[in-house]
């Protein structure tokens, strides 16, 4: 039905494997996954969960993004958010050699702070990443060079700034810059003496060991960050900050346990998680850029299920996923992309179709570039033996088609 598609992640291990001398007997063998699974993803008739790519890579010695194919660049506009990507690098690289330019004020430079994070949360990630290199020097000036009351000001934006860079980064598939984007948010966060940006920065490092299926470490990374937050829980009344940040801790161990396989560890993770959202007024809060309460806790729920391999058990829990409307765009689009996984795994092939159109309406720019849309996508053409003019559609959206 369609002329030609570029390797799926499928086929792009069956590649690698057999450049590598391996059967694919041996690759599942040192992978932990059933022969039938494997052979069943290289030929594109299942879908690769984020576990098994995370072991293939692994295993084939090459990162996760060479069997996703990113980072894409399959349009004009794509191209011109890669440019200014190369012009963020290099950026980064003066992240504690500031210039002599004295910044704008502290207001100026708050004012487009909050038009980063808006940007973030709604994936809008070619904007995003047309503004993020002449920003960041100042904020950077700013956090080394202004008056001392306000030097903890400036690091507390910069920390935002590289929040949005880290997710821009991470999403377009440049781990290398993600990971050092990391280190940054560390750094920053350090010169807040705020206890709370330190546990963003480690919510944010532990992305790297869950991309590379370094679940283990993630896992400790999390519980170490946890443990450092204890005292900001105490009291009657703890901060909505705190609630917050250890909420979104807990829902990332979530995932984490959940893609290490370890079901019984993701569900302690998130009745932990709904104690803490049981605390919140309401609906979920987004603070220091992360969004938790019983809305996002679902999610999670949803997509741990996914990661599990219970399609059924997914849908089942998403029929208790209530978001408020101010819920981010990008938490949104994210839960409907796993619910389309979950749909195929379930085999409802017409009701994935439609979550990833869902997907596309609330957050267009972050599902183009998901690699798990592409990988549902890629697998639904395998299973059409029949034309469908919009599954087509879609696969051309996304610039799988010739």
């Amino acid at each position: 039905m369609c002329e030609h598609l570029p390797l799926s992640a499928g086929q792009a291990i069956a590649v690698l494997r057999k450049g590598s001398g391996l059967t694919q007997r041996q690759l599942a063998a040192r992978a932990h996954v059933s022969l039938s699974l494997l052979s069943k993803v290289e030929v594109g008739d299942r879908a690769a969960s984020h576990a098994l790519l995370a072991a293939a890579a692994r295993i084939l010695r090459v990162p996760v993004e060479r069997l996703h194919g990113q980072p894409y660049s399959e349009t004009h506009h794509d191209e011109r958010i890669h440019r200014d990507v190369e012009a963020l690098r290099t950026v980064l690289r003066c992240y504690d050699l500031p210039d002599d330019v004295p910044p704008r004020p502290l207001e100026a430079l708050a004012a487009d702070v909050q038009t980063l994070v808006r940007l973030r949360s709604a994936a809008s990630y070619g904007r995003l990443a047309a503004r993020l290199p002449a920003l960041l020097p100042e904020l950077i000036a700013a956090g080394h060079h202004g008056r001392p009351g306000d030097i903890e000001q400036a690091n507390t934006l910069l920390l935002a700034a590289y929040h949005a860079a880290h997710t821009l980064t991470y999403r377009l598939g440049y781990p290398d810059l993600a990971e050092s984007i990391e280190h940054k948010l560390a750094y920053a966060a350090e010169r807040t003496s705020d206890p709370l940006a330190g546990g963003l920065a480690q919510w944010a490092r532990a992305q790297s060991f869950q991309s590379a299926g370094d679940y283990a470490h993630g896992l400790r990374l999390m519980a170490t960050a946890r443990a450092e937050l204890d005292d900001e829980l105490q009291g009657r009344k703890p901060a909505m900050g705190a609630l917050v940040v250890c909420g979104s801790l807990h829902l990332r161990s979530v995932t984490l346990a959940s893609r290490a396989g370890d079901a019984d560890l993701a569900r302690e993770h998130l009745a932990a998680a709904r104690e803490l959202a049981g605390r919140l007024p309401g609906a979920d809060q987004v603070r220091y850029g992360l969004t938790f309460g019983h809305a996002n806790t679902a999610t999670h729920e949803v997509a741990a299920h996914v990661e599990l391999g219970d399609g059924a058990a997914a849908i089942a829990a998403a029929q208790h996923w209530r978001p408020s409307r101010h819920m981010p765009r990008t938490r949104r689009g994210h839960h409907h992309i796993d619910l389309a996984r979950a749909r195929l795994i379930h085999g409802d092939r017409s009701g994935a179709l439609a979550e990833l159109k869902q997907a596309k309406r609330i957050a267009p720019q972050q599902t183009r570039h998901h690699p798990m849309v592409r990988e549902t996508t890629a697998v639904l053409v395998s299973l059409h033996r029949r034309s469908n003019p919009d599954l087509v559609s879609y696969a051309d959206w996304l610039g799988l088609t010739a």
